[in-house]
């Protein structure tokens, strides 16, 4: 059965507060491993992201070679078909370009925030850990610089926590109006 991360952290807390960790060296190596997985899903996650710009960077430079050449034939030259005719084919083409182009920038601009959110995510985490260590600390032990050091972690969490929840926030609200500006959305 797997726990939330709520419930994980609150048995971790209780076994590091509770000198569990040291008496039990197997929970310590099971919460290590967690957060092993944890990270390399992360670095998964962020090679998925990798591959997929690379993707899209040489998507976009195809697109642009076609448009350069749908571009250069929208040139006047002697032809069968009308110009009008073949002027408004090379349109639609070029306009069909544009638009497969705005979707993959959009993609890529969608895979940056992934990216960013991931390393918020990885900061988070390191973080969260240092700052286990300042916490499990027992109050008659830890010196000045320590309650210090433990503060300014603490508010650099919260930063952190508080720029991912503005990325998401921002994803959603683009997504919403997506959604709503979709042929068809209901109002």
């Amino acid at each position: 059965m797997a726990l939330d991360s709520d419930t994980q952290e609150a048995l971790l807390t209780f076994a590091k507060n509770s000198g569990t960790m040291s008496k039990y060296p197997t929970w310590r190596r099971t919460l290590l491993r967690h957060a092993r997985e944890e990270e390399m899903k992360r670095f998964c996650k962020a090679q998925a992201v990798q591959r997929r710009l690379h993707e899209i960077e040489t998507a976009v430079g195809e697109l642009e070679a076609e448009g350069t050449k749908v571009e250069t034939s929208l040139r006047p030259q002697h032809s069968l078909t009308s110009p009008e005719q073949q002027k408004a084919q090379w349109l639609e083409q070029l306009l069909q370009l544009v638009q497969k182009k705005n979707s993959l920038l959009a993609e890529e601009a969608e895979l940056m925030l992934t990216v960013k959110l991931l390393s918020l995510e990885e900061q988070q985490c390191e973080v969260d850990q240092e700052l286990r260590g300042y916490m499990n600390l027992e109050e008659a032990l830890k010196t000045p610089a320590d309650r210090q050091a433990e503060e300014q972690l603490l508010k650099k969490l919260l930063d952190v926590v508080e720029r991912r929840d503005e990325i998401v926030r921002f994803q959603e609200e683009r997504r919403l109006s997506e959604l709503a500006s979709r042929p068809g959305a209901q109002g």
